[in-house]
């Protein structure tokens, strides 16, 4: 029966019923007898449909509906018998038959009910194709000509289905299992595909229709092409339909100029909403910077009293007296950082200037290592460096010494007790720096995004240490304005090493 539906009851099929619904068809002749019948009939019904029988004896209301004054009718909340209420949809064929269509009204399920599972074995893959299988199982869309496209990504997939003709005249090339890059095919649906990713993100099964655009095929006709963003059972689908020949031009003109002006007003609205957000963070950032100075100096400037008043100097053990001079290392670097905080929206722009000059590298593995001190010795970590003969390098020493900081704090806050935590350098083709642990460890997934920016779910330390989901992100955003590189290796279980590389000089 599924095999020969008439093109005006699969468009009525796809188009205007829920698709998640169980659905009972029966198609009957003019004078309302049983021909045939497909779907959960006891659900609807109180006895099997018997063909040659007639239609009023199982659903009463029906009685002088068929042959109906118009096509098509739809009686509400009917129940004749079976277990649930149900729309009587009836629609007429060109050969005078009736096709009754019973909606489930009670509940909606879960997923595509036995009747769209048979008019496409593959679920809603249906959604997506556009031709008869080798195998002869039917499907509804050949009708519409479909590209369907199995997503990847936001801009890739492979065709799921035979190409057709208008997409070839456009596009020749592809065939079906084709790679293809949609969104540079089909520029209208970079647009689209912000949606789209917010649709599947949900995944709930169903579809999403993007507006109307147009496309001009081989020999200069232009197609008008409508989407649709499908997710089933996780996967998700592209269907690119072209819209029917006879479509009013008229009409379609003014569909799309309403749609140009509503994504012009939703670019302007985003437009203002990010110079705003874009004014609020450098305020704040301004006043971090002008509020945070204060302190800074007023314990910068008892520091500098300190270790000028030899006498008092004198008085302290030698303990208290590198805690001062530490104190002061540490102040006179957050002041520094402090200044460069103020410009860090032009670091995030990329166009910030760092302030390179020849640092040793041997002092700046020390002072990173006195930041970490407390730390490593109450988790009692060991950690190393192979530097003996001290080498210079062309950094800004603030910045620089940040991402030192944040590597290593990284390091401790990962490593289990006893574990080890090193800082080998190496002169290959200029500087290689490597960072190693030998803590937790990640895997291949979370090395992709390690340096994406900030990430909002932070994974605690060994010791259920919290970090802010901000450190990696700056550490590669001083590493690219320096001009060197950073990358990590990591094994889960066995430890990871960030390795730094700084070009020889030229």
């Amino acid at each position: 029966m599924l095999n020969n539906l008439p093109q005006n009851i699969i468009n009525y099929l796809v188009n205007e019923l829920p698709p998640f619904t169980g659905i009972l068809i029966i198609k009957t002749s003019s004078d309302g007898e049983i021909i045939d019948y497909h779907g959960p009939h006891n659900d609807y019904l109180k006895s099997k449909p018997e063909p040659g029988k007639s239609i009023h004896e199982y659903v009463p209301a029906l009685f002088a509906m068929i042959p109906s004054s118009e096509s098509p009718i739809v009686l509400n909340k009917i129940k004749s018998g079976g277990s649930v209420y149900a729309d009587i949809h009836i629609i007429e064929t060109e050969k005078d038959e009736y096709w009754l269509l019973f909606v489930d009204q009670n509940h909606q399920v879960e997923g595509i009910r036995e009747i769209l599972q048979l008019l496409n074995e593959n679920n809603l893959i249906n959604e997506s194709s556009g031709n008869n299988d080798q195998n002869g199982s039917f499907n509804p869309y050949d009708v519409f000509g479909d590209l369907g496209i199995i997503v990847n990504d936001e801009n890739n997939g492979i065709i799921s289905t035979t190409v057709p003709d208008w997409f070839l005249q456009f596009s020749p090339g592809f065939g079906s299992n084709s790679s293809i890059n949609f969104t540079k095919v089909f520029p209208y649906l970079e647009v689209f595909m912000y949606e789209a990713v917010e649709f599947w993100e949900i995944k709930k099964t169903g579809k999403l229709k993007s507006g109307i655009w147009t496309e001009t095929i081989s020999d200069g006709t232009e197609v008008a092409l409508t989407a649709y963003a499908i997710i089933n059972n996780g996967i998700k689908y592209l269907l690119i339909r072209p819209m029917d020949d006879d479509i009013d031009k008229e009409q379609l003109a003014l569909q799309m100029a309403r749609e140009q002006k509503l994504a012009y007003e939703k670019l302007e609205k985003a437009e203002k909403k990010l110079k705003t957000l874009l004014e609020y963070k450098d305020k704040f950032v301004s006043i971090v910077s002008h509020d945070l100075r204060s302190p800074v100096s007023a314990v910068l400037g008892i520091t500098e009293m300190l270790i000028h008043d030899e006498d008092e100097i004198a008085k302290l053990n030698d303990f208290y007296k590198d805690m001062i001079y530490s104190i002061n290392e540490e102040m006179i670097r957050l002041l520094d950082y402090n200044d460069k905080l103020y410009h860090w929206s032009n670091l995030e722009l990329g166009n910030f200037k760092v302030v390179k000059k020849k640092t040793s590298l041997k002092k700046l593995i020390e002072t990173s290592e006195r930041t970490i001190d407390n730390k490593i010795r109450s988790k009692n970590i060991s950690f190393s460096t192979n530097i003996i003969v001290d080498e210079y390098i062309d950094v800004d020493s603030t910045l620089f010494l940040q991402v030192l900081n944040n590597l290593l704090s990284n390091a401790v806050k990962f490593t289990p007790e006893n574990g080890k935590i090193a800082i080998n350098v190496f002169n290959d083709e200029g500087f290689r720096i490597e960072v190693t642990d030998t803590g937790l460890g990640m895997s291949k997934e979370v090395c992709d995004n390690l340096f994406a920016g900030f990430v909002r779910n932070t994974t605690l330390g060994t010791q259920g240490e919290k970090g802010t989901g901000l450190g990696l992100g700056i550490t590669s955003k001083i590493i690219e304005a320096h001009g060197f590189t950073i990358k990590v290796e990591s094994t889960p279980g066995q430890g990871s090493t960030f390795i730094i590389r700084i070009p020889q000089k030229e």
